[in-house]
Protein backbone atom coordinates (compact mmCIF):
# COMPACT_ATOMS: atom_id res chain seq x y z
CA UNK A 1 0.00 0.00 0.00
CA UNK A 2 2.91 2.47 0.70
CA UNK A 3 4.36 1.81 -2.56
CA UNK A 4 1.06 2.18 -4.07
CA UNK A 5 0.91 4.91 -2.60
CA UNK A 6 4.22 6.87 -3.35
CA UNK A 7 3.63 6.11 -7.24
CA UNK A 8 -0.06 7.23 -6.85
CA UNK A 9 0.70 10.51 -8.96
CA UNK A 10 3.31 8.29 -11.96
CA UNK A 11 0.61 5.51 -12.67
CA UNK A 12 -1.25 6.96 -15.44
CA UNK A 13 2.41 6.01 -17.11
CA UNK A 14 2.46 2.86 -16.44
CA UNK A 15 1.18 -0.17 -14.43
CA UNK A 16 2.07 -1.27 -11.08
CA UNK A 17 1.91 -5.22 -9.98
CA UNK A 18 3.39 -7.31 -7.38
CA UNK A 19 4.89 -10.90 -8.26
CA UNK A 20 6.04 -12.83 -4.82
CA UNK A 21 6.12 -9.47 -3.28
CA UNK A 22 8.18 -7.67 -5.55
CA UNK A 23 7.18 -4.57 -7.35
CA UNK A 24 6.53 -5.26 -11.15
CA UNK A 25 6.57 -2.18 -13.32
CA UNK A 26 4.86 -2.31 -16.85
CA UNK A 27 3.60 -0.02 -20.01
CA UNK A 28 0.46 0.73 -19.30
CA UNK A 29 0.11 0.24 -23.47
CA UNK A 30 3.35 -1.81 -24.99
CA UNK A 31 4.45 0.58 -27.79
CA UNK A 32 7.64 0.92 -29.47
CA UNK A 33 9.60 4.25 -28.14
CA UNK A 34 11.42 4.35 -31.94
CA UNK A 35 8.39 3.91 -34.51
CA UNK A 36 5.27 4.15 -32.22
CA UNK A 37 3.93 0.62 -33.11
CA UNK A 38 2.33 -1.53 -31.02
CA UNK A 39 3.89 -5.29 -32.32
CA UNK A 40 6.28 -5.84 -29.49
CA UNK A 41 6.47 -8.56 -26.88
CA UNK A 42 8.01 -8.76 -23.56
CA UNK A 43 11.55 -9.25 -23.60
CA UNK A 44 12.71 -9.62 -19.68
CA UNK A 45 12.90 -7.62 -17.23
CA UNK A 46 15.36 -4.97 -15.74
CA UNK A 47 16.31 -5.24 -11.84
CA UNK A 48 16.73 -2.21 -10.33
CA UNK A 49 16.70 -1.01 -6.64
CA UNK A 50 14.68 2.05 -5.87
CA UNK A 51 14.41 4.23 -2.44
CA UNK A 52 11.04 5.55 -1.57
CA UNK A 53 10.13 8.11 1.10
CA UNK A 54 8.85 6.17 3.70
CA UNK A 55 9.67 2.60 2.74
CA UNK A 56 13.96 2.95 1.81
CA UNK A 57 15.43 0.54 -0.66
CA UNK A 58 13.36 -1.94 -2.32
CA UNK A 59 14.11 -3.98 -5.03
CA UNK A 60 11.68 -3.87 -8.52
CA UNK A 61 11.66 -5.02 -11.66
CA UNK A 62 11.24 -3.35 -14.82
CA UNK A 63 9.40 -5.02 -17.84
CA UNK A 64 11.68 -4.73 -21.24
CA UNK A 65 10.67 -4.92 -24.76
CA UNK A 66 11.11 -5.67 -28.29
CA UNK A 67 10.02 -4.93 -31.13
CA UNK A 68 9.61 -6.69 -34.02
CA UNK A 69 9.70 -4.34 -36.84
CA UNK A 70 12.96 -2.49 -35.61
CA UNK A 71 14.31 -5.40 -33.74
CA UNK A 72 15.12 -2.04 -31.06
CA UNK A 73 14.92 -3.01 -27.61
CA UNK A 74 13.44 -0.58 -24.54
CA UNK A 75 11.92 -0.72 -21.04
CA UNK A 76 9.00 0.52 -19.45
CA UNK A 77 9.17 4.89 -18.82
CA UNK A 78 10.07 5.38 -15.29
CA UNK A 79 11.05 8.90 -15.47
CA UNK A 80 7.62 10.16 -13.91
CA UNK A 81 9.14 8.35 -10.86
CA UNK A 82 12.34 8.51 -10.67
CA UNK A 83 15.14 10.52 -12.83
CA UNK A 84 16.84 8.57 -15.48
CA UNK A 85 20.20 7.44 -13.52
CA UNK A 86 19.20 7.96 -10.26
CA UNK A 87 17.78 4.94 -7.63
CA UNK A 88 15.96 7.80 -5.22
CA UNK A 89 12.47 8.72 -6.32
CA UNK A 90 11.07 12.66 -7.18
CA UNK A 91 9.18 12.26 -4.32
CA UNK A 92 12.03 11.64 -1.83
CA UNK A 93 13.70 14.44 -3.73
CA UNK A 94 11.33 16.71 -3.29
CA UNK A 95 11.59 16.12 0.65
CA UNK A 96 14.90 18.08 0.68
CA UNK A 97 13.34 21.59 -0.67
CA UNK A 98 10.91 21.36 2.26
CA UNK A 99 14.08 20.43 4.80
CA UNK A 100 16.22 23.04 3.37
CA UNK A 101 13.45 25.83 4.64
CA UNK A 102 13.58 23.88 7.69
CA UNK A 103 17.05 23.62 8.63
CA UNK A 104 18.32 26.85 7.17
CA UNK A 105 20.11 24.88 4.57
CA UNK A 106 22.28 23.20 6.88
CA UNK A 107 22.75 20.25 4.88
CA UNK A 108 24.18 17.78 7.87
CA UNK A 109 20.67 18.06 9.62
CA UNK A 110 18.55 17.14 6.38
CA UNK A 111 21.19 14.11 6.41
CA UNK A 112 20.04 13.75 9.85
CA UNK A 113 16.49 14.26 9.13
CA UNK A 114 16.39 11.35 6.55
CA UNK A 115 17.86 8.78 8.66
CA UNK A 116 15.24 9.34 11.72
CA UNK A 117 12.08 9.99 9.77
CA UNK A 118 12.67 7.67 6.54
CA UNK A 119 15.40 5.24 8.18
CA UNK A 120 17.04 6.29 4.65
CA UNK A 121 21.21 7.26 4.28
CA UNK A 122 21.75 9.71 1.79
CA UNK A 123 25.22 11.66 1.69
CA UNK A 124 25.35 15.72 1.38
CA UNK A 125 26.70 15.30 -1.63
CA UNK A 126 23.52 13.83 -3.03
CA UNK A 127 21.15 16.44 -1.58
CA UNK A 128 23.38 19.17 -2.92
CA UNK A 129 23.47 17.36 -6.78
CA UNK A 130 19.46 17.60 -6.10
CA UNK A 131 19.06 20.75 -5.45
CA UNK A 132 21.85 23.10 -7.14
CA UNK A 133 22.02 23.17 -11.13
CA UNK A 134 25.32 24.60 -12.78
CA UNK A 135 25.20 28.02 -11.75
CA UNK A 136 21.59 28.75 -11.83
CA UNK A 137 20.37 30.26 -8.83
CA UNK A 138 17.00 28.04 -7.51
CA UNK A 139 14.50 30.24 -6.15
CA UNK A 140 11.79 28.78 -3.93
CA UNK A 141 7.88 30.08 -3.24
CA UNK A 142 8.34 32.31 -0.54
CA UNK A 143 5.46 35.02 -1.14
CA UNK A 144 6.70 37.98 -0.12
CA UNK A 145 10.04 38.20 1.34
CA UNK A 146 10.47 40.28 4.73
CA UNK A 147 13.58 42.09 3.50
CA UNK A 148 15.29 40.48 6.48
CA UNK A 149 18.45 38.17 5.05
CA UNK A 150 21.00 35.98 6.43
CA UNK A 151 24.13 35.37 3.64
CA UNK A 152 26.68 33.05 3.64
CA UNK A 153 29.06 31.57 1.37
CA UNK A 154 30.86 27.97 2.09
CA UNK A 155 32.84 25.58 0.31
CA UNK A 156 31.27 22.73 -0.99
CA UNK A 157 33.01 20.19 -3.62
CA UNK A 158 31.65 18.90 -6.99
CA UNK A 159 32.35 16.79 -9.52
CA UNK A 160 36.14 16.73 -7.61
CA UNK A 161 36.06 19.99 -7.47
CA UNK A 162 36.18 22.93 -4.80
CA UNK A 163 33.08 25.58 -5.56
CA UNK A 164 31.73 28.70 -3.33
CA UNK A 165 27.99 28.13 -2.57
CA UNK A 166 26.57 31.66 -2.05
CA UNK A 167 23.08 31.32 -0.01
CA UNK A 168 20.63 33.89 0.89
CA UNK A 169 18.17 33.10 3.42
CA UNK A 170 15.04 35.27 4.77
CA UNK A 171 15.85 35.47 8.23
CA UNK A 172 12.07 35.95 9.31
CA UNK A 173 10.39 33.04 7.68
CA UNK A 174 13.53 30.64 7.90
CA UNK A 175 13.83 30.06 4.03
CA UNK A 176 16.36 30.24 0.92
CA UNK A 177 15.99 32.93 -1.34
CA UNK A 178 18.27 31.74 -3.45
CA UNK A 179 21.24 29.71 -4.38
CA UNK A 180 23.93 29.79 -6.83
CA UNK A 181 27.34 27.96 -7.42
CA UNK A 182 30.60 29.66 -7.84
CA UNK A 183 34.11 29.39 -8.61
CA UNK A 184 35.29 32.35 -6.63
CA UNK A 185 34.29 34.27 -3.86
CA UNK A 186 35.31 37.94 -4.65
CA UNK A 187 33.50 41.33 -4.55
CA UNK A 188 32.05 41.15 -7.74
CA UNK A 189 30.77 38.11 -7.60
CA UNK A 190 29.33 38.60 -4.11
CA UNK A 191 27.92 41.39 -5.20
CA UNK A 192 26.38 39.77 -8.88
CA UNK A 193 24.48 37.29 -6.77
CA UNK A 194 23.26 39.78 -4.06
CA UNK A 195 21.48 42.11 -6.95
CA UNK A 196 20.06 39.19 -8.88
CA UNK A 197 18.38 37.97 -5.61
CA UNK A 198 17.25 40.71 -4.63
CA UNK A 199 16.36 42.30 -7.09
CA UNK A 200 12.11 43.22 -6.83
CA UNK A 201 11.85 42.32 -3.45
CA UNK A 202 12.06 44.11 0.36
CA UNK A 203 15.27 45.80 1.12
CA UNK A 204 16.07 46.24 5.11
CA UNK A 205 18.89 44.30 6.07
CA UNK A 206 21.37 41.81 5.45
CA UNK A 207 23.35 39.89 7.81
CA UNK A 208 26.64 38.28 7.34
CA UNK A 209 29.83 36.96 8.97
CA UNK A 210 32.75 39.06 9.88
CA UNK A 211 34.30 38.81 6.02
CA UNK A 212 35.45 42.34 5.78
CA UNK A 213 34.40 43.04 2.45
CA UNK A 214 30.91 42.85 2.84
CA UNK A 215 30.50 46.11 4.55
CA UNK A 216 31.22 48.21 1.25
CA UNK A 217 28.62 45.94 -0.64
CA UNK A 218 25.72 45.26 0.62
CA UNK A 219 25.11 49.64 2.14
CA UNK A 220 25.53 49.60 -1.96
CA UNK A 221 22.86 47.56 -2.98
CA UNK A 222 20.51 49.40 -0.66
CA UNK A 223 20.53 47.30 2.71
CA UNK A 224 21.60 47.79 6.14
CA UNK A 225 24.53 45.56 7.22
CA UNK A 226 24.55 43.45 10.38
CA UNK A 227 27.24 41.37 11.97
CA UNK A 228 26.17 37.26 12.38
CA UNK A 229 25.75 37.05 16.80
CA UNK A 230 27.19 33.54 16.12
CA UNK A 231 30.14 34.35 14.20
CA UNK A 232 31.12 37.57 16.27
CA UNK A 233 31.08 35.41 19.38
CA UNK A 234 33.59 32.74 17.79
CA UNK A 235 35.41 36.01 16.70
CA UNK A 236 35.71 36.58 20.54
CA UNK A 237 36.37 33.79 21.71
CA UNK A 238 39.71 33.48 18.94
CA UNK A 239 40.82 36.66 19.82
CA UNK A 240 41.08 35.71 23.62
CA UNK A 241 43.02 32.29 22.69
CA UNK A 242 45.32 34.60 20.58
CA UNK A 243 45.93 36.73 23.92
CA UNK A 244 46.28 33.54 25.99
CA UNK A 245 48.99 32.41 23.68
CA UNK A 246 50.59 35.44 22.85
CA UNK A 247 51.00 36.88 26.14
CA UNK A 248 51.56 33.03 28.29
CA UNK A 249 49.18 34.45 30.81
CA UNK A 250 48.27 31.46 33.46
CA UNK A 251 45.52 28.81 33.45
CA UNK A 252 43.91 30.37 36.26
CA UNK A 253 43.38 34.04 34.58
CA UNK A 254 42.54 32.58 31.33
CA UNK A 255 39.97 31.19 33.16
CA UNK A 256 38.52 34.13 35.16
CA UNK A 257 39.18 36.21 31.61
CA UNK A 258 36.72 33.33 29.82
CA UNK A 259 33.97 33.98 32.60
CA UNK A 260 34.31 37.59 32.48
CA UNK A 261 33.96 37.15 28.36
CA UNK A 262 30.89 34.76 29.04
CA UNK A 263 29.27 37.98 30.83
CA UNK A 264 29.78 40.41 27.19
CA UNK A 265 28.60 37.62 25.08
CA UNK A 266 25.70 37.11 27.14
CA UNK A 267 24.72 40.81 26.22
CA UNK A 268 23.93 39.68 22.53
CA UNK A 269 21.39 36.98 23.64
CA UNK A 270 19.23 39.71 25.00
CA UNK A 271 16.03 40.53 23.27
CA UNK A 272 14.92 43.88 24.93
CA UNK A 273 17.43 47.06 24.29
CA UNK A 274 16.37 48.91 27.45
CA UNK A 275 17.28 45.94 29.37
CA UNK A 276 20.73 44.97 27.31
CA UNK A 277 21.70 49.32 27.66
CA UNK A 278 21.36 48.89 31.58
CA UNK A 279 23.24 45.48 31.57
CA UNK A 280 25.81 47.49 29.68
CA UNK A 281 25.97 50.10 32.01
CA UNK A 282 26.59 47.58 34.58
CA UNK A 283 29.55 46.19 33.50
CA UNK A 284 30.95 49.85 32.79
CA UNK A 285 30.95 50.30 36.38
CA UNK A 286 31.80 47.22 37.45
CA UNK A 287 34.70 47.06 35.02
CA UNK A 288 37.35 47.66 37.81
CA UNK A 289 36.77 44.16 39.37
CA UNK A 290 37.79 42.54 35.77
CA UNK A 291 40.83 41.15 34.77
CA UNK A 292 43.50 43.54 34.26
CA UNK A 293 44.20 41.63 30.69
CA UNK A 294 44.51 43.56 27.76
CA UNK A 295 41.71 41.06 26.35
CA UNK A 296 38.89 42.77 28.59
CA UNK A 297 40.40 46.12 28.57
Amino acid sequence: MKIFKSCQKALKSFDLSFKKDVPYFKMSLARCLHFGTRHVVKYGFTKRRLVFKEIGKTKVKVQRYICKRCGKTFQTDLTSLVDKNSNFTNELKSESEHLISDYLGSLKNICKSFKKFFGITVSHQTIENWLFVDENILEFDLGRCSGYYVFDVEWIKINGEWKYRHTLLDSISNCIVADAIYDTEDENTVEKFLRESTANKNKIVITTDLDKKYASIIPKLGFKHQLCIFHTKKSLNKQLKTFKDKNCISDEEYQECHKQLKMIKDLFDLNDYDKFKNEVQSLIYRKKRFSSSYFIK
